[in-house]
């Protein structure tokens, strides 16, 4: 009996070691089983999110709070919630996220959209700031400053803003007084006539000077004042005559709602040169933009300006101009040097108020431009440029009409020193193809400035 019962005790004892042992294997299924579901969950989330459905992502989430703790699946989650207008629960998990992650500036970015979001502009800004200071790509860094940019623009909404400017620089121009390379013209009166050397190309160095500021008042929700004035003197070293001093003023009512901007504005533009007649400018105007997305915006234009070219030998050339115009701006954050393509099309009409239509052109233009940042500090741009001129009657010396077609080509290499101090180098090309040789001409352009500027918020 005795030897039984220890065989039964044995058999008995070997039976709860098998039981033991399924229950431990199936404590470690049971355990492995979430593991691979929060797998599975977090990688379903953020498929969804990739594919542009915020909004099924946040849902699918909320059908698992058994897994918020979880890293993986709280960044996915976060993310979600912050794209499909559920800030608040994004950024709960996202800071659960930051606190075991500290280091992680994927996850910090994320979080700083959505204290922007929420409308926390200042933790925004702290966070963007931060992510700034440890020196990410320059794709990175742009979507910063068009954040940065968007909290002070929101947060002036509520507050008096503006800023003051002062430059100075030098340059050398290769055509100062717009010659045609011609020697000699043929008129249907006179036959063949001799260009004096005056009528020639003249090429000189020349030195800049420009100061300016702006401020910009709210006024209500949605409503605010702007008002801009600026100054600015080119002096030429080797020819007299084409010192060309500008003073211009604009102010205006903007009205917004952060899709569509409106603004209207009236302006005056003073201009004075030695001996050339250039023409003051008066005149108003209204702009409508709006923004198609968060990386596209897109607008149209029309203004309407009187020409007085204020002397007695210039005032032959009085005028009005009307234009109307379109523009759009795309955004390419992700992509290397984060470019910013720029279009834009335009039509005006310069109509001669002195009886001579000869002086009155209809001019039909483009322009094709994309900027760029290489790195934090640089900033490069190319703007390419086409304008046709046809003029309202036949020129009084050839006795044709004139048509012309001006290509245009600007680039400009900027470099910033500190937050208050850049320095640019601008380089221009103009060659204007006229049916009527004596106004075709070639300038190119190259010039180095110095730029203090200074924002200042109330």
């Amino acid at each position: 009996m005795k030897t039984y019962f220890f065989i039964a005790n044995k058999m008995q004892s070997a039976h709860l070691s098998v039981s033991a042992l399924a229950c431990l294997g199936m404590s470690i299924l049971f355990l492995l089983i979430p593991i691979t579901a929060r797998a599975d969950i977090a990688d379903e989330v953020k498929v969804l999110i990739e594919q542009g459905k915020p909004k099924e992502a946040y849902d699918l989430g909320m059908q698992h709070p058994e897994l918020f703790g979880d890293v993986r699946f709280d960044y996915a989650f976060g993310v979600a919630a912050v794209d499909s207008g559920r800030a608040s629960l994004g950024v709960l998990a996202l800071e659960r996220v930051l606190l075991q992650n500290p280091a992680d500036d994927l996850v910090r970015l994320e979080l700083a959209r959505g204290y922007f979001t929420l409308g926390e502009y200042q933790r925004a800004r702290d966070e963007f700031l931060e992510v700034k200071r440890h020196n990410p790509p320059a794709a990175v860094v742009n979507t910063i400053n068009i954040y940065l940019d968007a909290i002070i623009e929101a947060e002036n909404k509520y507050r008096i803003s503006g800023s003051v400017y002062a430059e100075v620089g030098g340059g050398y121009n290769s055509n100062v007084n717009n010659a045609s390379v011609i020697n000699n013209i043929i008129l249907p009166i006179y036959g063949p006539v001799q260009l004096s050397d005056s009528s020639k190309p003249k090429g000189s160095a020349f030195s800049f000077m420009s100061a300016g500021g702006n401020i910009e008042v709210p006024l209500s929700t949605g409503v605010s004042s702007f008002t801009s004035v600026g100054t600015s003197t080119q002096k030429y070293a080797a020819i007299d005559g084409y010192d060309l001093n500008i003073t211009n003023g604009l102010t205006g009512i903007k009205l917004t709602d952060n899709v569509n901007t409106l603004r209207f504005a009236g302006f005056a533009s003073v201009a004075r040169q030695d001996q050339v007649p250039v023409p003051s400018s008066y005149g108003g105007g209204a702009q409508y933009e709006r923004a198609l997305s968060a990386a596209q915006i897109a607008s149209v234009s029309v203004s309407s300006a009187k020409l007085d070219y204020g002397s007695q030998y210039g005032s032959i050339y009085n005028a009005t101009l009307n234009t109307a115009g379109l523009g759009y701006r795309r955004t390419f954050s992700d992509a290397a040097w984060s470019p910013v393509l720029m279009a834009g099309a335009n039509y005006s009409h310069q109509n001669n108020t002195e009886n001579r239509p000869d002086l009155g052109r209809k001019i039909t233009g483009a322009t094709l431009g994309v900027y760029a940042l290489p790195s934090n500090n640089w900033g490069v741009s190319l703007i390419g440029g086409y304008s046709r001129s046809n003029y309202d009657a036949q020129d009084i010396i050839f006795l044709q009409t004139r048509k012309d077609n001006l290509w245009s080509l600007n680039g400009t290499f900027e470099y910033k020193m500190s937050k208050t101090l850049s320095t640019r180098l601008e380089l221009t090309y103009y060659n204007n193809v006229s049916n009527l040789g004596l106004y075709s001409f070639t300038q190119a352009t190259a010039a180095l400035k110095l730029r203090y500027q200074w924002d200042a918020y109330k």
